[in-house]
């Protein structure tokens, strides 16, 4: 029964147009007629291999074990998984068109028609500039948490961009849901121990930026592998918690995946974090939603209302939709304080804009120096160690070509160490890269 679900749902999105870029369909085929690679049996997809961040290597198996991977949890779970290893690597392109095939495209068309006949979907609503809104709400607030969808680098940028200003108003601890809650973390320098997420670049450029403006990056997610959902959701909102206890003047952000910050459960069966929170702390944090209202969204329904919306309006900046002058639910649930509109991503020479994050970085042009070159990494310079190289997070990552052949990377002014590879993960070489 299980495999004629998986089998039909992939004659579905396999029926998709959605195609993922070139040099992803390019890896592919090399790595499947590589018969000789060795690919472990474990049933799931991780950038860790032997001890170390391999960042191409959850993409060989997929290439190589696709059934077997989602025959252990689902197509769904699968393409989410897949989608979030491509993001990692700086392929933002591929990891959408990935995200849009776990999607219903039939569900999807379907409400697609349904929303051209609701005129009244936006009717009456004005949209601010979300940044600023953010931050004149934060100032009367104690707890800020805002999610992130794992797969959408973006979010992150975005969350970056407010860190100078929330430090301004007094926020000095930033909570992160993937940060490292064993002894053995790494909360002061972004590395393979700092958590899992900070291994994607922009998060590790988040994290560092924290660190360096002077904020305490916080662990707060449940170190049980046992505990059900509720369980766990509990258990980040006591360690949450724990923090104001100790320091009652605290203003904290939170930094969150997907559902974690609604304010209020759907059903008994996941009651989330930031509701549990409100109960143990008797603090109404404010809660921000980047996940609804942003490409492929997380659900049919989300990407159908923005691909409705954002082909009718422009708006180049992320966006607070508002109604009487009160954030707006588009789907009246109401579960988090405000919702936030990303604009559709312009990309330029393969790369999303938004990897300069807000101005913090930028673009910087990598001549391909080996023949067999395939993937490009720089490393800070001043945390650059050869023997450690494994255990480093880059600043930035591609294995996206532009069209004059060249690598184009988002950097901060410093000095850097390139990393060429093939696509056996193989280092060709180093280059010292210094950006004025």
């Amino acid at each position: 029964m299980r495999y004629s679900f998986v089998l039909v749902f992939f004659i579905i999105i396999m029926g998709s147009k959605a195609q993922t870029g070139e040099n992803f369909q390019y890896l592919k085929k090399y790595i499947v007629s590589q018969p000789k690679l060795k690919i472990d049996s474990s049933d799931f997809l991780s950038i860790y291999h032997n001890k170390e961040l391999h960042y191409l290597y959850p993409l060989y198996k997929s290439f190589t074990k696709e059934p077997q991977l989602i025959d252990h949890s689902n197509p769904v779970q699968y393409l989410t998984e897949l989608s979030e290893s491509v993001s990692f690597n700086g392929d933002y392109l591929s990891a959408l068109e990935i995200e849009k095939k776990s999607h219903d495209p039939i569900l999807e068309d379907s409400i697609s028609k349904s929303l051209s006949n609701q005129t009244d979907l936006f009717a009456g609503v004005e949209f601010k500039e979300a940044k600023n809104y953010i931050l004149d709400r934060a100032k009367k607030q104690s707890v800020v948490m805002i999610n992130e969808s794992h797969n959408k680098p973006q979010h992150r940028a975005f969350v970056a961009s407010l860190l100078e200003d929330l430090y301004a108003l007094g926020f000095r601890y930033l909570a992160m849901e993937t940060l490292n809650q064993f002894s053995n973390a790494s909360l002061k320098q972004v590395n393979i121990l700092t958590g899992h997420y900070t291994c994607e670049p922009v998060a590790g450029e988040l994290a560092r930026k924290a660190i360096s403006l002077g904020f305490t990056l916080v662990a707060y997610e449940d170190s049980s592998t046992h505990h059900s959902v509720n369980q766990r959701e509990y258990v980040q909102a006591e360690n949450l918690y724990k923090i104001l206890q100790k320091d009652p003047h605290a203003k904290l952000l939170v930094l969150a995946g997907d559902k974690h910050i609604e304010e209020a459960a759907l059903s008994d069966d996941r009651i989330p974090m930031a509701a549990y929170f409100k109960i143990v702390s008797g603090i109404d944090p404010l809660t921000i939603d980047q996940t609804a209202l942003t490409e492929q969204s997380t659900s049919e329904y989300g990407a159908a209302i923005y691909e409705f919306y954002s082909k009718k309006n422009a708006f180049p900046t992320p966006t607070v939709v508002l109604k009487n002058n009160r954030p707006k639910d588009i789907f009246d649930l109401n579960l988090s304080d405000i919702y936030i509109m990303h604009p559709p991503t312009k990309f330029r020479n393969g790369r999303p804009i938004w990897t300069a994050m807000n101005g913090l970085k930028k673009e910087i042009s990598v001549q391909p120096i080996y023949q067999t070159l395939f993937f490009v990494q720089a490393y800070y310079d001043k945390e650059y160690n050869e023997k450690q190289l494994g255990k480093l997070v880059p600043a930035d990552q591609t294995y996206i070509t532009a069209q004059d052949g060249y690598y184009y990377l988002y950097l901060q002014k410093g000095r850097y160490q390139l990393a060429y590879r093939d696509m056996q993960y193989k280092l060709l070489g180093t280059k010292v890269l210094v950006v004025e």
